[in-house]
């Protein structure tokens, strides 16, 4: 039950938006299924009716955080002509997203180091979504002759370590305050990645 079109269901949005602003303001660990239900006066028993656990409505909340942004780096990434230019903007887009999503849920980085397994099951499912929009760019690049030939094997390969970057760099930027990289730095990162299979 819990994905990112339980949004659509008006008592499923109550409960999320219930849920999300007190996890914003809580966190993962410290918000009962209790208070979510008193948050959105509702009973306990109407909430297990649409989500069995906490567990669920944590990831149905952070799955449509996800949904969303992957939304706004679809609409920015469309509206470049070019492969290239398509590939820089969804790199450094969704690193500028976490970015933002660091200071918004400051209060989830305890969660992720003590629950570390239910934040990986999360990403899991945006993996796919990623890695097609990647395969797409080199397809089109490919079409334009700005990307070299390649086979689905090879595309998949590249778009899986991408993605892996992404993942392993998200984490970093998430969760170490210190850490930061420049709009310079993530271009240049984007280049790199790129150039590896420019024609």
């Amino acid at each position: 039950m819990s994905n990112s079109q339980d949004v659509k269901d008006p008592i499923r949005e109550e409960i999320l938006g219930g849920a999300r602003d007190l996890f914003e303001r809580f966190g993962f660990k410290k918000t009962t299924m209790e208070d979510i239900a008193r948050q959105i006066g509702k009973s306990k028993s109407a909430l297990y009716y649409y989500y069995k656990t906490k567990e669920e409505i944590f990831e149905a909340v952070v799955l449509n955080e996800i949904a969303t942004t992957q939304a706004q780096v679809a609409e920015i990434v469309n509206q470049e002509s070019s492969a290239a230019k398509k590939f820089q903007v969804l790199f450094t887009s969704m690193l500028e997203g976490v970015k933002q999503k660091a200071n918004k849920f400051s209060i989830f980085k305890s969660d992720m180091y003590e629950n570390h397994f239910l934040f990986e099951n999360i990403v899991e499912k945006r993996d796919s979504y990623i890695e097609e929009m990647l395969k797409d760019i080199l397809i089109l690049g490919i079409s334009q002759r700005e990307v070299k030939m390649m086979n689905n094997a090879e595309m998949s390969l590249w778009a899986r370590i991408v993605n892996l970057t992404l993942k392993a760099l998200s984490n970093k930027i998430f969760l170490e305050d210190k850490y930061h990289l420049s709009g310079d730095q993530l271009n240049f990162l984007a280049d790199t990645f790129f150039n590896g299979v420019r024609s």
